[in-house]
């Protein structure tokens, strides 16, 4: 799976889920995208679509700053769904 399809996905989801469809460098906690309730929630999903087992210390506001970080931490774990 490339990057670009990890986005489209990612960007589905925040749509269905949330109704904002983010651009791939929109900041998700200023947009309201995510919270802090909401990071676990996505962490779910984020594991049952990709694959992806995240370790605690790579779960930072950085990392799930924007769908093109989630998209690149998503890769490093070698998750592709």
């Amino acid at each position: 799976m490339t990057e670009q399809e990890i986005v489209d996905i990612l960007k589905n989801h925040f749509l269905a889920s949330s109704g904002f469809k983010p651009e791939n460098e929109d900041n998700l906690f200023e947009k309201g995208a995510l919270d802090s309730f909401g990071v676990v929630e996505f962490l779910n999903f984020l594991e049952s679509r990709f694959g992806a087992q995240i370790p605690v210390e790579d779960i930072t506001e950085t990392n799930f700053s924007t769908v093109k970080a989630v998209s690149a931490l998503i890769l490093k774990q070698g998750g592709s769904g």
